[in-house]
């Protein structure tokens, strides 16, 4: 699936990165970091206009979170129940919820920069109730504008080295959706075993 958006750049540029990142803010999973890194190096080539990547890709971030929220705030226990049903997802959504009863605000701008795995999970659970609308935008906002710079900027710089670079960050990532994963669980089963105790 990768290779299939990165084919298309070349013909579609900061189009098809942007519809990319609007749908990964929705949770779907779809590659946009290894997409913005590769639209960076396009830029650095001269093959792309680093202003319209970067309104692009920004504009959709922002866009994203801001459906996701109100998605969320529409449908919020319905659409949370959907993703705990779903195995693969609930450990992550554990962590998220536990960042954010911890952290608020700040949850959400270390979900859009350096956490980003659990960047539309903590999104929904914003809209679902974890946060006003302001609260959310507030940090979203300064959240989106990092990861975006951040990840082209890489691209540009180490557009020679890409391949290279996009190994190092998915080790790295997934190192913390690992750690997100085992920390979710265990607040899952944490928060399982006292409502055990209580009923008994």
């Amino acid at each position: 699936m990768t290779d299939t958006f990165l084919a298309l750049i070349p013909d579609y540029g900061a189009y098809v990165v942007a519809a990319v990142v609007f749908l990964a803010s929705l949770a779907v999973p779809l590659p946009a970091s290894v997409l913005v890194l590769t639209a960076g190096s396009f830029v650095a080539a001269g093959d792309l206009s680093l202003i319209a990547v970067s309104f692009g890709v920004l504009a959709a971030f922002i866009i994203g979170d801001q459906v996701a929220f109100w998605i969320a705030a529409r449908a919020g226990r319905p659409l949370i129940a959907h993703l705990r049903a779903r195995p693969s997802f609930e450990p992550v959504l554990a962590k998220s919820e536990a960042m954010l009863e911890r952290r608020g605000a700040m949850a959400v701008l270390m979900s859009h920069t350096i956490v980003s795995p659990t960047c539309p999970y903590i999104t929904y659970l914003s809209g679902a109730g974890g946060l006003s609308w302001k609260q959310f935008t507030v940090a979203a906002i300064p959240g989106a504008v990092i990861w975006t710079a951040a990840y082209l900027g890489l691209g540009v710089i180490f557009a020679a080295q890409l391949e290279q670079v996009i190994s190092v960050l998915s080790n790295f990532f997934g190192v913390v959706l690992a750690g997100c994963a085992l920390l979710g669980l265990g607040v899952l089963l944490r928060k399982r075993w006292r409502e055990h105790h209580q009923t008994h």
